[in-house]
């Protein structure tokens, strides 16, 4: 991450995974506004079956410099999973961030059985950005971005900049305090809005903001009502905690009906 906050121009990919090439239009727009915004190409990957064309093309943009893309088909006939496939071609491509839209037969952060995204999530030796499916990410406005000091804040604002920078979009930097929050909680809530501000370099359409409100999940579906989409850290628990406890960005994810982008870095 250079000090401007933009990543270092070194042409490594963002690696698309599309589950189902005919649709999976949230993971295009995703790959494409990661890779405009850092100045690499995209590689597509359909690691269940064949994308309608193969080979290699350039998609050119109005916006920015040429996107380059390549479908790839090794998935297609061979008795690997999804997600071994997407974490070899990573290795290979040399890849920076893989972008994946689950599909809508899927369910986030329920049970103990892994759906496919789940374990691409797992298994990807690089940091992920996984999209719900709801709505589409062109036309965006706005952007939600819950903020906790968590692993994951740099990669969540770096996504989040990504598709505001395509889109033109306002981003809020959002952190919830219980009421009652003393005087150190409530630093440490600005503190993590300060660090997280950090990270959109020279982006200057943003605002940020500390929420009163007894549950963060809860706050954030509330708010999402004003905004076009939502970008937010993976859950921090275990698996089994979340199971048993539940966790914000699953919440978040089952109760609105926008677009929620979730960040994983490794």
């Amino acid at each position: 991450m250079g000090e401007d906050g933009t990543v270092a121009r070194n042409g490594r990919p963002v690696l698309g995974t599309l589950l189902d090439p005919t649709e999976d239009t949230q993971a295009r727009e995703l790959s494409f506004a990661l890779a405009r915004e850092a100045d690499r190409p995209v590689r597509l990957l359909s690691p269940g079956q064949a994308p309608e064309t193969g080979g290699s093309t350039t998609a050119a943009s109005a916006d920015g410099p040429p996107v380059q893309f390549a479908c790839t088909e090794s998935a297609v006939a061979t008795a690997r999973s999804p997600a071994d496939i997407v974490a070899q071609e990573a290795v290979e491509a040399g890849a920076d961030v893989v972008a994946v839209e689950r599909p809508s037969t899927e369910s986030s952060g329920a049970g103990l059985r892994r759906e496919t995204t789940d374990r691409i999530v797992a298994n990807s030796p690089i940091d992920t950005v996984v999209a719900n499916g709801n709505g589409e990410l062109d036309d965006l406005a706005s952007i939600l971005v819950p903020v906790a000091g968590g692993p994951h804040t740099e990669l969540t604002v770096r996504a989040a900049r990504a598709l505001a920078v395509r889109e033109n979009a306002w981003i809020e930097l959002f952190t919830v305090v219980p009421p009652d929050a003393d005087a150190d909680r409530r630093s440490a809530a600005a503190s993590d809005l300060a660090a997280a501000r950090q990270y959109l370099g020279e982006f200057e359409e943003f605002d940020t903001w500390l929420y009163e409100a007894e549950d963060p999940a809860s706050a954030i579906a509330e708010q999402s009502a004003y905004y076009d989409a939502i970008v937010m850290g993976a859950p921090t628990k275990g698996r089994l905690k979340r199971v048993v406890f539940g966790s914000t960005a699953d919440s978040v994810e089952e109760s609105v009906d926008i677009p929620v982008i979730t960040a994983t870095s490794k």
